[in-house]
């Protein structure tokens, strides 16, 4: 079977390309007509500026999509051809996946171009299945990119005191769309004071990170209260040289906090569900759908684009050059 996917050829660039899929599949495969993709700015804007570590050229892209099943292996039962279904599958019009996460019988509820934004939330609430913080806390979560705005609304519907730091005015209003009340420009005031005036002096029972810029961490901890949490969101990604004992203090040091370190990557958790872990990728997507579907975590203010995959390229430099303008980017495959 023919069908068109992205590959990032080189650094900076993105082409759709022509490919022939072998359409047999194994016992717990599907085979999957795209319909939507959404781009992930921080992996695959690393992937395509050459900033993710052991990035090689030509790649592929994309990691969530919701589309139309063509056929499925022998021991798959959760879909049938004809269903709709949300997986982990890449920028392509035609894939192979066992990574159902979501399944649909026609008509959707939603608006398909929204579902894909799932992923982003389920990355997102890791941080929070991780944090030991409690209903009527205060959680500082850095960057509101997709991942960070995601957090920031996970919090919030938690119950916990929500302070946002981002110095993207468009992304801020944005936030503020999605129901973050507490919202930092670092441009504009000094956040660790904001912070204290925010907490009677307190700071942040958790500071989650959720940029990957490993140049943060140290404010991070510094937005932290005694034995508090640092959470590291965003995969940090790029060199950077500093003293790494004046950062380690702040985790061993109680004059300096005593603040935890803790780690929210999202493949902690298995795939998919089973008896042997109370949570799973897929038990997270199926309460991050039900949290849209309820109206309780907003989506739509994300939706900033949606372009026909030859326009990849634009896309990626858009989220890549131009975040005022750039949050979330679906490819729309229906007429490919």
């Amino acid at each position: 079977m023919k069908g068109k996917q992205i590959i990032m050829p080189a650094k900076r660039s993105a082409t759709l390309e022509d490919f022939e899929l072998d359409e047999t599949l194994a016992p717990n495969q599907i085979l999957l007509k795209t319909h939507y993709s959404l781009i992930s700015p921080g992996t695959e804007g690393a992937g395509y500026t050459g900033l993710e570590s052991g990035t090689r050229f030509p790649h592929g892209s994309g990691y969530t999509a919701i589309g139309e099943v063509l056929k499925v292996g022998e021991h798959v039962t959760k879909c049938a051809v004809g269903d709709y279904v949300f997986c982990y599958s890449s920028h392509a019009s035609i894939v192979k996946t066992a990574s159902v996460m979501l399944t649909f019988k026609p008509p959707l509820e939603m608006d398909a171009k929204l579902i894909p934004f799932v992923r982003m939330a389920t990355v997102a609430m890791t941080s929070l299945r991780v944090s030991s913080a409690e209903f009527g806390d205060t959680a500082v979560i850095i960057g509101l990119g997709l991942v960070g705005n995601s957090a920031s609304q996970l919090f919030n519907l938690a119950g916990m005191k929500v302070i946002s730091v981002e110095r993207v005015p468009e992304r801020i209003e944005i936030a503020r769309k999605c129901g973050i009340q507490h919202l930092i420009n670092p441009d504009e005031e000094d956040v660790i004071e904001r912070v204290k005036a925010l907490t009677d002096g307190q700071k942040a029972e958790v500071t989650v990170e959720a940029i990957g810029n490993p140049r943060l961490v140290e404010l991070a901890y510094q937005l932290t209260r005694t034995k508090g949490e640092v959470i590291l969101l965003g995969s940090p990604r790029g060199e950077y040289i500093t003293n790494a004992t004046a950062i380690l203090n702040y985790s061993h040091l109680i004059g300096l906090g005593a603040v935890t370190l803790r780690s929210a990557h999202e493949w902690v958790y298995p795939t998919m569900h089973s008896g042997e872990s109370k949570h799973s990728l897929e038990r997270n997507s199926q309460i991050v759908y039900s949290l849209i579907k309820e109206g309780k975590f907003k989506v739509e203010e994300l939706l900033t684009h949606v372009i026909n995959p030859e326009d990849a390229q634009s896309a990626y430099d858009g989220l890549t050059d131009h975040k005022d303008k750039y949050l979330g980017v679906i490819m729309d495959w229906t007429q490919i």
